[in-house]
């Protein structure tokens, strides 16, 4: 079915140039091309899937530029995807309907370096790394209690751009991704609310990237339950899971507030409670 009851279009044919849009472009056509850009994620070896969904926003239209600009795609199609259009040119190379020319195999072959940089925004293993380092937060509590403040407590919120006492489950996440795993977060108050996390995932500002929650990697940082809670993802999600495994500040380690808890604790979450079933990827680059 199509998303939000959406009427798809009648094939899957490239026969359209995609824009960028409001409302937003959908069709059949536009989940094709989001399946095989995962495809080509996959051969490029770079850890980034895009939802197919069939909705052409920031995000697939970000992801298209990039695997063109990976197979060696340029003159007038590169000038396109910078004006927020995938020309159906352009949409046949990255579907596989038609092979690379020339000029395009020749600049394909100057963009190594191009795809090594995509290859580390987007890598798994620096989020591994940020998980590893932040064992040591587990179990940190506010102290006095029901204060959101404490040495270590004060040290995150501080980091993440506050004076003063906050509910600081987002200030944990920045602490792991940011000051431990270096993602590169050019604001990172915007860390300390849930729904900005969001919001920039899906826009695709801020150094975040919206990716499916049954895509999780170490590292990804969630909003949950509506923008009241965030987590930080510590274990990549596997096919067929519905919990997902978590690192999250100001929890509750047993059945206290899951929101309000004052503690650094492991947890684990069901991928519905996720907002718009997403994650944000942090930018490792």
């Amino acid at each position: 079915m199509a998303p939000h009851g959406l009427k798809k279009d009648s094939d899957k044919s490239v026969h359209r140039s995609l824009h960028l849009t409001s409302p937003i472009t959908r069709g059949e056509d536009v989940e094709a091309l989001q399946s095989n850009i995962n495809k080509q994620f996959d051969h490029f070896k770079i850890d980034r899937q895009v939802m197919v969904d069939g909705e052409l926003g920031p995000q697939s239209l970000d992801a298209a530029e990039q695997v063109a600009l990976c197979q060696g795609v340029i003159g007038e199609a590169q000038d396109k995807l910078k004006q927020h259009t995938v020309s159906e040119d352009t949409q046949k190379l990255i579907r596989g309907g038609r092979d690379r020319t020339k000029d395009e195999v020749a600049a394909g072959e100057k963009r190594e370096g191009y795809r090594k940089q995509l290859r580390k925004r987007y890598s798994k293993s620096a989020g591994e790394e940020a998980i590893k380092k932040s064992d040591n937060l587990v179990g940190v509590h506010e102290s006095p209690p029901e204060s959101n403040w404490g040495p270590k407590v004060e040290e995150m919120i501080k980091f993440t751009g506050y004076t003063s006492p906050v509910p600081w489950c987002g200030c944990c996440a920045a602490w792991i991704v940011v000051n431990l795993g270096g993602a590169k977060i050019p604001t990172w108050s915007r860390l300390g609310y849930a729904g900005n996390i969001t919001a920039d995932a899906r826009a695709g500002t801020n150094g975040m990237t919206a990716v499916s929650v049954h895509n999780a990697q170490p590292g990804d940082v969630g909003a949950l339950w509506g923008a009241e809670h965030v987590v930080t993802v510590r274990e990549a999600v596997k096919p067929g899971d519905t919990m997902v495994k978590t690192r999250e500040g100001n929890t509750s380690a047993a059945d206290g507030s899951q929101t309000n808890g004052g503690e650094v604790a492991d947890k684990e979450r069901a991928v519905t409670d996720f907002d718009f079933g997403i994650v944000a990827r942090p930018d490792w680059g």
